[in-house]
C-alpha cells in the first residue's frame, strides 16, 4: 500500500495519539480504555497482519510483566503470553481449515523431537503427583512452542530475513530494559548486592536477566560483523554495548560461563571440527569428572570465596561450595532432585511439581540461609535435573536430544551452506542456543516467556536453514535419476 507524505503524517500522527492516550489512562489509573484497545488491536493483526503482531511479540516480551493471581494460582506474564495464546488459537484454527504446513518442516528432525517431548510430557502429566499443575504446565509449554517455533517457521520460510527483523525487535526490547536496569542500578552505587533485583518486575532475579543478556550477545555480534549498511552497524554497535554493559553489571557467574562456552564452541566451528569429535570430548569430560569427583568436591570444599563486586573474586566463588549460600543452595536443590529421581525414576513427580514436592527431599547438610523448609524457594536450577525429577529418565532424554540435534544440525548447516546470509544467521542462532545450553546446567528458564520465546525462534531458524540445505543437496540426485 503506497501512501502519500500527508497520509503518513495522518497515520504516525494517529499511532502517538493513540499510545499518549493510553499512556495517560495508564497514568490516572482508569484501565479499561487501554485493556480494551489492546484487546482490539491484538484481534485486528490476528486478521491481518499476523507477521506485525509476531514483531510485536517479540517486542514487548523483554518488557512483559508477570501478574499473578493467588485466588485461582495463576500467573501470566502480560501482555507477551495472552498474545503467545492468541497466536496458538489461530495457528490450530488454520490447521483445522486451511492452512498446509510444509512437509520438510514437519517431518524434520527437530520437529520429530518437539512431538516426542510434548507427547512424554503429556503422558507424565496424566500421571502426576499434582495433575492439575502440571496440565497448567504442559498448556504454557504448548503455547511457548506454538507461537515461538511453529509460527515462527511459517513467518520466516519464504524469506530469512524476517528473522533477523524478528530478533531486532527483540532486541530493542531487551535494550530498553537494559537502559532501565542500569539506570536503577546506579542508583545504588552498582553494588553486588542490589545487581540482584534491581531489573524487577521485567525480570524475576539476575539469573534471568544474565541468561537472556548472553543469549543475545553472539546474536548481535554476529549481525553487527554481517551488516554493511552504516546505521544497521550503528544500530547493533549500540546494541552489542549495552548488552555487554548489563551483562557485566548482572553479576551472573553462569552467564559469564555461558559466554566462555560460545567462544569456545565459536573456535570450533571455525575450525570445522567434527560433530563427533565434541560429543566424544563431552563424553571423556563427563567421564573424568565422575570419576574424579571426590578430589573435585573437596577441592571445591576448600574454596571460600564469597561473591563479590570484583570481577576475578566473583569468578573464583562460582567454585565455592562450603560458604558461598547460592552455590550451596544450588547443591541442596540438585540432591533434593537426585533423591527426587531415585525414588520415580520412570515417569518423575510430574511437570512443573518440582518447587511443590521437593521439601521432604532436602538434607540439612545443604541448608543455607536462603534455604525454606516449605520447599517453596523455586525450580531445580537445571534444564536436565529438572526434567528428569518431573518426567523421569525419559524426560532428562528428551531434553538432551533436542539439544543433540539441534546442535548438529546448526553445526551441519553451518558447514554445508553456502549463502553467506544464511550462514552467518545459522551461526548465530547455534552460538546463541549453545549460551542457553550450558547456562542450562546452573539454571533453568524456559517456563518463562522470555527465554522460551527466543530459545524455541532460534530453533526454528535452524530448521528452516537445515532443511533448505538438505533439499539442496538432494536436486542435483533427483536430476540425475530424470537422465537415467
Amino acid at each position: 500500500m503506497n501512501l502519500s507524505q500527508r497520509e503518513k503524517y495522518v497515520l504516525w500522527g494517529s499511532i502517538g495519539a493513540f499510545i499518549l492516550i493510553n499512556l495517560f489512562c495508564i497514568w490516572k489509573e482508569f484501565l479499561f480504555f487501554p485493556i480494551v484497545s489492546f484487546i482490539v488491536l491484538v484481534l485486528y493483526l490476528l486478521i491481518y497482519r499476523v507477521d506485525l503482531l509476531m514483531y510485536f511479540m517479540a517486542f514487548v516480551t523483554p518488557l512483559s510483566i508477570t501478574i499473578n493471581d493467588e485466588r485461582f494460582s495463576i500467573g501470566l506474564s502480560l501482555p507477551s503470553e495472552f498474545i503467545m495464546v492468541s497466536l496458538t488459537l489461530l495457528f490450530l484454527c488454520r490447521i483445522l481449515y486451511d492452512l498446509r504446513l510444509d512437509p520438510r518442516l514437519v517431518k524434520h528432525p527437530i520437529s520429530i523431537v518437539i512431538y516426542i517431548y510434548l507427547t512424554w510430557m503429556l503422558l507424565t502429566s496424566i500421571t502426576s503427583e499434582l495433575p492439575v499443575v502440571s496440565f497448567k504446565f504442559l498448556a504454557a509449554k504448548l503455547w511457548f512452542i506454538t507461537s515461538s517455533y511453529f509460527m515462527v517457521l511459517q513467518l520466516i520460510k519464504d524469506d530469512l530475513k524476517n528473522a533477523v527483523k524478528f530478533f531486532n525487535c527483540y532486541t530493542v526490547g531487551l535494550c530498553i530494559v537494559v537502559i532501565y536496569t542500569t539506570i536503577r542500578h546506579s542508583l545504588w552505587g552498582f553494588s553486588e548486592w542490589s545487581g540482584h533485583w534491581v531489573m524487577s518486575p521485567f525480570y524475576n532475579d539476575h539469573t534471568a536477566y544474565g541468561a537472556i543478556l548472553a543469549f543475545f550477545i553472539p546474536i548481535v555480534t554476529a549481525f553487527l560483523f554481517s551488516t554493511d549498511k552504516r546505521k544497521n552497524r550503528w544500530f547493533y554497535g549500540i546494541a552489542l554495548a549495552l548488552l555487554l554493559m548489563g551483562l557485566y553489571l548482572s553479576f551472573c557467574r553462569a552467564a559469564w560461563l555461558s559466554i566462555m562456552a560460545v567462544i569456545g564452541v565459536w573456535m570450533v566451528m571455525k575450525l570445522r571440527i567434527k560433530f563427533s569429535w565434541l560429543v566424544m570430548a563431552a563424553l571423556v569430560l563427563g567421564s573424568l569428572f565422575y570419576f574424579y569427583s571426590d578430589d573435585i568436591l573437596y577441592k571445591m570444599g576448600r574454596n571460600s570465596q564469597d561473591t563479590s563486586g570484583n570481577l576475578v573474586e566473583h569468578l573464583q566463588s562460582m567454585s565455592n561450595i562450603s560458604t558461598d549460600a547460592s552455590n550451596v543452595e544450588r547443591l541442596n536443590r540438585w540432591t533434593s532432585a537426585f533423591r527426587m529421581i531415585e525414588e520415580r525414576p520412570v515417569l518423575g513427580w510430574g511437570p512443573g511439581t518440582y518447587q511443590f514436592v521437593y521439601a521432604p527431599f532436602q538434607r540439612y547438610k545443604y541448608h543455607t540461609i536462603i534455604t525454606t523448609d516449605f520447599g517453596d524457594g523455586g525450580n531445580a536450577h537445571s534444564e536436565y535435573l529438572g526434567p528428569c525429577s518431573e518426567s523421569g529418565i525419559m524426560g532428562l532424554l528428551t531434553v538432551l536430544a533436542l539439544a543433540m540435534v539441534v546442535l548438529y544440525c546448526g553445526i551441519r548447516s553451518y558447514s554445508s551452506c553456502h549463502d553467506p546470509a544464511s550462514k552467518r544467521l545459522v551461526f548465530a542462532m547455534t552460538l546463541a542456543l549453545v549460551s542457553y545450553f550450558i547456562h542450562g546446567f546452573l539454571n533453568n528458564f524456559l517456563d518463562t516467556d522470555k527465554l522460551s520465546l527466543p530459545f524455541w525462534a532460534a530453533i526454528a531458524v535452524i530448521a528452516i536453514i537445515d532443511a533448505q540445505q538438505k533439499e539442496l543437496h538432494q536436486q542435483p540426485m533427483v536430476i540425475h535419476e530424470k537422465i537415467n
